[in-house]
């Protein structure tokens, strides 16, 4: 390879070589600027061995594109490989902050080891269901970012290095025929150092060489050479972790045994397990530093219902054990005396082995209804058992055998037993009911396949829409069917996956039926409440809401859409939208969109540092774009335009480039002042209107923020003439600031009701 220096100011391809930032044995990288798409990117010249051997750059192709595919933010994104004038490189996301290895000069605190650790085991879960091996985890392949988050760097890169076997590059030997070594030598498995396969299990291994690292301040395995490094790999055992550092506890080392056991089939199973572990540690530690006195059950009677365990062979049926786990919810809510932890809050429990008393705490519950369901054919059996949290005790437990078409009674007979054991009940005398609404099971498995699908927003919408339309098809009077049938489509005008001239009449139409068909259904007046706001029918929406909290006051999307759609975005009522908020969060404290509609509520309130305060609750709760965006939208109410934007980035990317954050991220950049990168946000939202449906108000927020006020006006005129739901954002959403300048967009605020 020609000297580094004289690559700087040269265009490679369609990428301008702006300085050197880093080299290795696996090549130089560059920071470059991609010139088409005006962002800066790391750029990664390769070995010329590769460029030179046919079988390796194919090989090299083939597994970097596979890396491409990965897209988890804690994942090194790969834009682009190629060749130009003989140079072979890759060009991969330009990140700010330093590697793992650079701050590994002494042990580190526990709480960042953990907090690392499981942004690795994600990334690696992510990578191994896209059937991606790292092979090569170690500190100098872990990014920190500025904002403290991981991102596992070459994924598909260490598979092509120079296999040659002197003593001293054994250090960083990587192969990929079949007997040879491959991997960096302090952090290989012993399959690894052997030649032998490997798979997942490897990369966990090398993980705990890491992990182990990160908190002794030293490798798990010593040697003077490479041979007896090799020796140490495939023969010691480790020093416990609890020697070198008495004050760490026994589960960190249990875990540490499970990653560096040689037998590959004694280590975690996956990534996502070792991931549950070391959550379930760092929420103990948690625990245990509070006072002694957060482990009092709280007064009154109170309950958390877990989902249940779905033990059918059949992965579908794992809709119907979460529906029938928030049916016993919604029947045991009815009761006025009874303390019932909300759904979203439960269901960060699933999937995780925590200790009750940790869930009693969290949840401010004494007991918790925990069980199975097995589906077979039309052969049922459910599981139940209430346990008392302070001590373990079962208070009370229950085997159901019975047919499907008995669910209904099933159900109301757990809620019923629960009511009798923790002596409360109705006003009058009366039990806690289901309300089932339909004696069609097919349509009331397919009605609980959506509202779990709609739970997970994007493109899960869609599939939604088609279990609730399938629903109402088979049972027509089933009214809860149709408020999920109208919620499902609200929402796939709102993010844009149909057009609103099709999508908000129907939504519209399925909601009136739902309150026809049952007025008494807080769903449907909320679903009704969204279709009158997508309509810019903005007092009938506010009633409806009204009435949907009459009916529910704890009803989570109401609180939340209320809050934020109406108070915060049509009305510019604050102070009111962030009471609002803070009562979603009081009911369902552990939700994180519930947070995030807080932070949102701070955010366009003025109030940037506790925006960010509940925005990082919010992505602590669930990882999710929703959770990035509402912190974006908080570094930006803060000025921090520079974290807004690094925030934004993963949230485009969790996303799968959203418009919703494709809009977002242009007005951060705009406000942060970068206009060329600004344009090619833009340009990108043009392309992909003239292949399909994009929104309208976010082409105009785009074209607004790219300083193309004459083509932002004309969105926001499309926008109004198709009645694009997110027009109504238009007073008060900050990213529209640029727009309200314009007195041809106030124009439309006029005609809408909205001054």
């Amino acid at each position: 390879m020609a000297d580094s220096s004289s690559l700087i100011g040269q265009n490679i391809s369609h990428y301008r070589i702006l300085e050197k930032v880093g080299g290795g044995g696996m090549g130089v990288v560059y920071k470059a600027e991609d010139t088409r798409l005006r962002r800066f990117v790391a750029l990664k010249f390769l070995p010329d061995e590769v460029a030179q051997d046919s079988q390796a750059w194919a090989r090299f192709q083939r597994e970097a594109q596979a890396a491409s595919a990965l897209n988890h933010p804690n994942i090194c994104t790969i834009y682009d490989i190629g060749e130009s004038d003989g140079k072979t490189f890759i060009a991969m996301e330009f990140l700010q902050g330093t590697t793992l290895k650079h701050i590994m000069d002494k042990p580190l605190d526990l709480d960042q080891v953990l907090e690392i650790g499981i942004e690795i085991a994600d990334a690696l879960t992510a990578a191994h269901a896209g059937h991606v091996i790292h092979r090569d985890i170690k500190p100098a392949n872990i990014f920190l970012t500025e904002l403290g988050h991981a991102k596992v760097l070459d994924f598909g890169l260490a598979k092509i290095a120079d296999p040659a076997r002197t003593e001293a590059e054994l250090a960083t030997i990587t192969l990929t025929q079949s007997g040879t070594v491959m991997g960096t030598l302090p952090y290989m498995s012993p399959e690894q150092v052997q030649g032998r396969g490997s798979d997942h299990r490897t990369d966990i291994f090398s993980l705990g060489v890491v992990i182990y690292e990160m908190v002794a301040g030293q490798r798990p395995f010593q040697g003077e050479t490479a041979a007896e490094l090799m020796s140490s790999i495939l023969r010691d055992l480790p020093k416990p972790i609890t020697e070198l550092r008495v004050e760490l506890p026994a589960a960190l080392q249990s875990i540490l045994g499970r990653c560096l056991s040689k037998d590959t089939n004694a280590r975690f199973a996956s990534a996502k397990e070792l991931r549950e572990a070391m959550d379930q540690l760092r929420r103990q530690i948690a625990t245990d530093s509070g006072s002694a006195s957060s482990s009092i059950a709280p007064a009154g009677a109170s309950i958390a219902v877990l989902p249940f365990t779905n033990l059918s062979s059949d992965p579908e049926n794992e809709f119907f054990a979460d529906g029938i786990t928030e049916e016993i919810i919604n029947a045991l809510a009815q009761i006025e005396d009874l303390h019932v932890a909300a759904r979203t809050s439960a269901f960060s429990f699933k999937g995780k082995h925590v200790d009750l008393r940790v869930i009693g705490e969290r949840l401010n519950v004494s007991t918790v209804l925990e069980g199975s369901v097995r589906k077979s054919g039309n052969r049922l059996r459910i599981m139940a058992q209430l346990i008392n949290v302070a001590d373990g005790y079962h208070l009370w437990s229950e085997r159901y055998d019975r047919e499907l078409k008995d669910i209904f009674e099933v159900q109301d007979e757990i809620a019923r037993s629960i009511a009798d054991r923790l002596k409360v009940s109705l006003k009058g005398g009366q039990q806690p009911s289901l309300r089932a609404g339909t004696d069609n099971l097919e349509a009331y498995q397919l009605y609980l396949k959506g509202r779990a699908l709609l739970y997970r927003r994007g493109q899960d919408i869609r599939r939604a829409a088609e279990c609730f339309e399938r629903a109402v098809a088979l049972a027509p009077d089933y009214a809860s069917a149709w408020a999920g049938h109208a919620d499902a489509l609200n929402m796939l005008a709102l993010y844009g996956f149909g057009r609103p001239e099709v999508t908000v009449p129907k939504g519209m139409e399925a909601a009136r039926r739902a309150v026809t068909l049952d007025p008494s259904l807080a769903e449907a007046h909320c679903a009704l409440a969204c279709a009158h706001l997508f309509a810019w029918e903005w007092s009938e929406a506010e009633r409806e809401f009204l009435q949907a909290l009459e009916l529910n006051p704890r009803y989570l999307q109401a609180l939340a859409w209320y809050s934020l759609f109406y108070l915060l975005w049509v009305m510019g009522r604050f102070e009111e939208s962030l009471n609002q908020a803070k009562k979603a969060v009081e009911c369902d404290p552990l939700s994180g969109y519930a947070n995030g509609m807080l932070a949102f509520s701070y955010a366009h309130g003025g109030k940037g540092a506790e925006a960010v305060a509940a925005a990082t609750v919010a992505v602590k709760l669930e990882e999710s774009y929703f959770g990035y965006w509402t912190l974006q939208a908080a570094y930006q109410a803060s000025g921090e335009f520079e974290k807004a934007a690094e925030v934004g980035e993963i949230a485009l990317a969790i996303s799968g480039r959203h418009v919703f954050a494709m809009s977002a991220l242009a007005t951060t950049l705009a406000d942060w002042g970068k206009v060329a990168d600004v344009a090619a946000i833009y340009a990108e939202l043009i392309a992909r209107a003239a292949r399909g449906y994009v929104s309208p108000v976010h082409l105009a927020v785009a074209a607004s923020a790219a300083g193309e006020m004459e083509k932002a006006i004309a969105h926001s005129q499309e926008a109004y003439q198709i009645r694009d739901p997110m027009l109504m954002t238009a007073r008060y959403w900050p990213d529209m600031e640029r727009l309200r300048t314009d007195p041809r967009f106030n124009e439309i605020l006029v005609r809408m009701g909205l001054k």
